[in-house]
């Protein structure tokens, strides 16, 4: 008998064994994950990395429950997987995710580190129904870690928007500028915390020709930790009447670029939006020293008198 031939038999007298003995009524295959593998090569001493992997069904008719297991004696106990060692896979969810933790100790070594997370599906006791029988699968989750001895500070940019605005106001003679909102959603790749560093934004008629305002954000960013993804905003200051307009702008990390391109800008008129405005930071030098002169002149002028009366004062003895 050759090889093929007597597979073929073994399994035609295995098969009617196995469902007879089980009853089988329901049966589960196919089972993956994505990414396959945790991995971060600029990790440093003190840090926290979270990575998120997704369990993928093929099929989704019965209940199960994926059993979770470490396997990476050298760093086991920076491994956590966030929702412990059993993760519940409903009834007709295809997807369920992840979470691994790494937290970097203090005093670890300089150097690679691998491992690897085990995962098996099993029957959720608690919600299968008699007579139901779960082929049990697995999958591997390769672990590739470097804790290295400097600092990588960079980011992506993964989102950009601008929303609506009121035009500026003025009071008296100062003129308060509006305030342009822009949101980016940045993903910090590197290991400290970042921010960009600044944002320019040239703003055209709404051809795009004509350049009209060249302006800069006011105040510092926000910084995203390690990592993470996170929106921040930078705000800048515009003296541009409402109306429709092109701004052509520029994301910095340093002195390198990390982005750049073109979007539409709406400026409405003043009290169209229940937005606040730029307040005193907003204001032009001139304007900002027009208002602080005489605020330092009276303070000079008090302190002055206030010296003068205490000269004046007779001495005891």
């Amino acid at each position: 008998m050759n090889v093929n031939l007597r597979k073929w038999v073994v399994f035609g007298l295995f098969l009617p064994v196995l469902f007879l003995s089980t009853g089988v009524t329901e049966v589960f295959a196919g089972f993956g994950i994505t990414p396959p593998y945790v991995r971060n090569t600029s990790l440093t001493r003190n840090s926290t990395y979270e990575q998120q992997i997704l369990l993928v069904r093929g099929e989704s008719n019965i209940a199960q429950k994926a059993e979770i297991t470490i396997d990476a004696p050298e760093i086991q106990d920076w491994v956590t997987v966030v929702e412990g060692d059993e993760i519940k896979m409903p009834r007709g969810v295809q997807k369920v995710p992840m979470t691994v933790r790494i937290k970097v100790p203090s005093n670890a070594d300089f150097k690679d580190y691998e491992g690897a997370i085990r995962i098996r599906t099993l029957p959720d006791n608690d919600q299968v129904s008699p007579g139901a029988v779960n082929i049990s699968l697995g999958a591997l989750v390769d672990i590739d870690l470097s804790v290295i001895d400097r600092e990588i500070k960079d980011f992506r940019v993964r989102k950009i928007s601008v929303g609506d605005l009121n035009e500026g106001t003025k009071f008296g003679w100062l003129f308060f500028p509006g305030k342009i909102r822009f949101d980016m959603l940045i993903e910090n790749t590197g290991n400290v915390d970042v921010s960009p560093s600044k944002v320019d934004v040239r703003i055209f008629d709404r051809a795009g020709k004509v350049l009209l305002e060249e302006t800069k954000q006011i105040g510092k960013i926000p910084k995203i930790p390690p990592y993470g993804t996170e929106t921040v905003t930078a705000e800048l200051p515009t003296k541009l009447p409402a109306g429709s307009y092109i701004a052509r702008y520029k994301i910095f990390n340093g002195d390198d670029i990390k982005q750049e391109g073109d979007l539409s800008l709406n400026v409405l008129p003043a009290g169209t939006l229940q937005l606040a405005g730029f307040g005193f930071i907003g204001l032009s030098i001139a304007h900002k020293i027009s208002v602080l002169l005489p605020v330092f002149a009276v303070m000079i002028a008090g302190i002055y008198v206030w010296h003068a009366r205490r000269k004046m004062r007779p001495v005891r003895r």
